[in-house]
């Protein structure tokens, strides 16, 4: 269901609070990127 609302997007928000980014939002941020969405961070790595 995520992948599809990414499909729907023209970027994705990812709330990273203290710079965590747990495996299924990682996975969700490389197939956004894959699919040419922008890719946005409330926190800087």
């Amino acid at each position: 269901m995520h992948k599809r609302k990414i499909d729907m997007a023209d970027e994705i928000y990812v709330i990273n609070v203290g710079g965590y980014i747990g495996d299924s939002t990682r996975s969700e941020i490389e197939y956004a990127r894959s699919q040419g969405k922008a890719v946005r961070y409330l926190e800087e790595a």
